[in-house]
């Protein structure tokens, strides 16, 4: 698995849309939406995602990547908050699932990239996402 630490998710930002772009709001939620898959293909090395087959993804890299953040105290509790929260589980694979979904992906690649380069977790993008985990 190749997960690229220097990637910078861009589908989140407001910078993505100029004030005098001439769009819709459910225009917007599209091409953040494909703005979203474009992050999560540069941040596992895919060449695509494929809407109908998102099993290489959710059955093999992020079980790879489990393997490289599990022992991160930090990130086993988040990934446990997100399984509980979500999907009433208790398994810390099924929360890391959970925790590239749209609404994390940002926060979670600054937590999971400081801790593949550094051993360490960016305590900021870690409150936030606690906190975001909380309220969704």
């Amino acid at each position: 698995m190749n997960y690229d630490t220097k990637y910078e998710c861009r589908y989140h930002k407001e910078d993505v849309f100029l004030p005098e772009d001439q769009v819709t709001e459910e225009e917007k939620d599209y091409i953040r939406d494909i703005l979203y898959k474009e992050d999560l293909q540069y941040i596992f090395g895919l060449n695509q995602i494929d809407d109908a087959n998102p099993f290489l993804l959710f059955n093999t890299l992020i079980p790879q990547l489990y393997k490289q953040v599990q022992s991160s105290p930090e990130l086993c509790k988040i990934m446990y908050d997100a399984a509980c929260h979500h999907l009433f589980s208790e398994d810390k694979e099924t929360g890391l699932c959970v925790l590239f979904s749209f609404d994390y992906l940002h926060l979670t690649h600054d937590c999971i990239r400081s801790y593949l380069e550094y051993r360490t977790i960016d305590k900021k993008a870690f409150e936030q996402l606690s906190l975001k985990i909380k309220s969704v």
